[in-house]
């Protein structure tokens, strides 16, 4: 090592020696009394919403199921004058699940005639 790169590194170490951090106990002993009751309010705040959320929580599973309505008199149901385009002629169509059964769909089997087959 040269004696300029010796008076290179003193120069850097002079001038990133406020770059360090202080000794942590000289921080702990800096450390002021209200500093350690603002502390708390994070962990005050945490379990104040914990709470309000386990409280919500039973609120919405302990509550009574709601009652059921009354019913409706026939006069009072009120129909739509257009409800007849509704009806279809192939409603039952589209109120059931097609069949996939390949044995039981009459499309894919032969049809019966009435006679017993001989074989």
């Amino acid at each position: 090592m040269t004696d300029e790169d010796r008076r290179l590194r003193e120069a850097m170490a002079r001038a990133h020696r406020a770059d360090r951090a202080p000794p942590f106990s000289r921080t702990w002993a800096r450390r002021s009394p209200r500093a350690a009751r603002s502390s708390l309010r994070p962990l005050v705040v945490l379990c104040s919403g914990l709470g309000a959320f386990a409280l919500a929580g039973v609120w919405v599973v302990a509550r009574t199921p709601p009652r059921p309505s009354p019913p409706v008199p026939a006069f009072a149901r009120w129909v739509a004058p257009t409800d007849f385009l509704l009806q279809t002629p192939d409603l039952v169509t589209l109120r059931t699940l097609p069949s996939l059964v390949p044995a039981g769909d009459p499309l894919l089997s032969p049809p019966h005639d009435g006679r017993r087959e001989t074989r």
